[in-house]
């Protein structure tokens, strides 16, 4: 999404710094400036301050800082352009995205439809009509004040009673179709749901975009749960049920529990577990979990206990490692699912079982060995062989290498965990990332940039400091190394959002979907998730180069190779900077 320049400086200019910020930090007037705790690290001392004159906040601890769109799109994890057009719509400024008037007008226009079928459903759970529908809520533990709350409805076991309702409102037929709300047939149009209890899905931003149903009838040849199907609103792989508020739980709790379906995901927000989510009724996607990102970097896996379950956890955990998550996995004993066991034993035992929630590894560990007899030399070999997925869609080197040495203690091969890391890490490392970049609206693309690149650049955009470090660098890709060019021939600047304003050179789709893709990621990194990234980056660099000198060095001058290997196995072991900077000081003393 984008906006012209005086536009985004009408939203710097006329909106109440104080005003914005303070819905989120309780500040204190200090002589011109306001004063507060820093919501961006954990403060005790208050180091936030907010000047007024100039509209700038500024954290005097971590370096957070900038104007009143940095700071919504930072705190509420938000890309810039959704940022700039959420503080518009919520302050009421009178700004358009480019070329986008039309299509604005458009989804108004479906958020009034979508709303209206929303009231009628609502109606009918109470009706008359409805009775056998609020029963079946009313044995799942659901009262009415909660149905309304979570705006539970029912739709009725009519042909077309929804289609007859909205025609009569004056909305047209087409729209209604496109919506997924009827369908066409020989006999003319018919209600999508029939018969169904209905769950409506919002979007993050609390606009209803879809709808659930669970059916009332016995017939086999029926699904029992059915969603809308892909409108200009809703993608099934590009939402999550239960985000409620923006998903402000999630993110001051810092955790979210994954469910599997509906019901799941409203028994817990019942016993108060609101950060309850699920991925509505398909696997879990790319997409999702880059929503998910948004909020917190911490996920409990609480799927169904059966194998289906079991596999869906595994499925859905390398995916979420892909994206940096820290994952948990949740085993209900004596319960199917998150629903039965809250209803069964209530929200101690469940946040005992929270509690006793198994690391990823552990529960792959546990899950594959019962395939396996690992007295048999093949069978381990076999296993050994499972976790290759799993290696591969860790984010960090740092990380490989602990679950390595966890993988080779676990079976007892501590004097094999090198033979395991050629076998599970090293042969699957690529230099070159293939970057798709996905989007309802856009073509899928493709652009070739080198991965370790990629995360320097993230890092260097993050804070000029790092760019110091790493500008020396061989950079292949071009659209890295322009991106440096222009770091370094410039001073201070929030390059992210220069970048995006066009104000260096025209991004390309795909390179402003990279920027804000970045963006998004590092709003959701507190400053020790950034200097343990800066780490991991500066040892990956640094094990290039000394691979590098090695295996010059291996061939003409032995002594140096010996030493270079004594440098190599303390970088692997070293996760402290200044130890590193200084092997790397010794190393480049080494001339060849």
């Amino acid at each position: 999404m984008k906006f012209r320049n005086e536009d985004l400086d009408k939203v710097i200019t006329q909106l109440n710094i104080v005003e914005v910020i303070g819905e989120y930090v309780d500040l204190k007037k200090t002589g011109s400036n306001y004063k507060g705790l820093c919501p961006f690290h954990k403060d005790t001392n208050p180091s936030f301050m907010v000047n007024t004159s100039k509209n700038i906040y500024k954290c005097f601890v971590c370096g957070a800082g900038g104007n009143v769109i940095k700071f919504y799109m930072e705190y509420n994890k938000l890309t810039y352009g959704e940022a700039v057009y959420e503080l518009s719509k919520k302050y009421k400024l009178d700004i358009t995205p480019i070329n986008g008037n039309n299509s604005e007008n458009k989804n108004k226009k479906y958020y009034e439809v979508l709303n209206k079928a929303l009231s009628f459903f609502k109606e009918n759970i109470f009706s008359n009509s409805g009775r056998e529908a609020l029963l079946y809520l009313n044995k799942r533990g659901m009262k009415p004040d909660f149905i309304k709350e979570n705006n539970l409805g029912y739709a009725l076991n009519g042909w077309d009673s929804l289609y007859n309702y909205l025609i009569k409102e004056g909305y047209d037929p087409l729209v209604l179709s496109k919506l997924g709300l009827i369908k066409s047939g020989d006999k003319g149009y018919y209600d999508t749901f029939r018969d169904r209890v209905i769950y409506p899905i919002y979007s993050p931003n609390g606009n209803i975009i879809a709808f659930g149903g669970r059916t009332m009838s016995d017939r086999k040849d029926l699904a029992k749960y059915l969603n809308s199907p892909e409108t200009p609103l809703f993608h099934k792989g590009w939402n999550l049920y239960g985000i409620k508020n923006k998903g402000n739980s999630i993110r001051r709790k810092n955790y979210a529990l994954l469910m599997e379906g509906y019901m799941d995901v409203l028994a817990a927000h019942a016993y108060g577990f609101d950060v309850a989510l699920a991925p509505l009724g398909t696997a879990f996607s790319n997409e999702q979990a880059e929503l998910l990102k948004r909020y917190t970097s911490n996920v409990i896996i609480a799927f169904d206990m059966d194998n289906a379950g079991r596999l869906a956890t595994e499925k859905t955990s390398l995916i979420l490692k892909k994206y940096g998550f820290n994952i948990r996995v949740l085993e209900l004993k004596n319960a199917k699912d998150p629903d039965e066991f809250l209803k069964k034993y209530g929200k101690t035992e469940f946040l005992k079982s929270v509690k006793k929630s198994k690391e990823i590894f552990d529960f792959l560990y546990d899950f594959y060995v019962k395939e396996y007899d690992l007295s048999n030399f093949m069978a381990k070999q076999n296993f050994i062989g499972r976790f290759k997925e799993f290696f591969l869609s860790v984010e960090t080197d740092l990380e490989k290498s602990l679950y390595l040495n966890k993988l080779s203690v676990s079976l007892g091969m501590e004097k094999e965990v090198k033979i395991l890391r050629k076998i599970l890490i090293q042969n699957n490392e690529g230099t070159i990332l293939v970057k798709k970049i996905q989007s309802p609206h856009l073509k899928t693309k493709i652009l070739k940039i080198d991965e370790l690149e990629l995360e320097t650049l993230k890092l260097c955009l993050k804070d000029r400091k790092y760019f110091k470090q790493f500008k020396n660098r061989t950079i292949t890709s071009p659209f890295v190394q322009n991106i440096f060019d222009i770091i370094n021939q410039n001073g201070e600047k929030n390059y992210i959002q220069e970048l995006l304003r066009g104000n260096f050179f025209k991004l390309e789709e795909e390179e402003e979907e990279i920027i804000l893709n970045i963006s998004t990621e590092l709003s959701a990194k507190n400053e020790e998730d950034i200097i343990n990234t800066y780490i991991e980056i500066y040892k990956r660099w640094f094990v290039k180069e000394i691979d590098e000198k090695m295996s010059f060095f291996k061939t003409n001058d032995i002594k140096s190779f010996l030493n270079c290997k004594k440098i190599y196995e303390k970088i692997i072991s070293d996760i402290k900077i200044d130890d590193l900077e200084e092997n790397y000081k010794e190393f480049i003393s080494m001339k060849i």
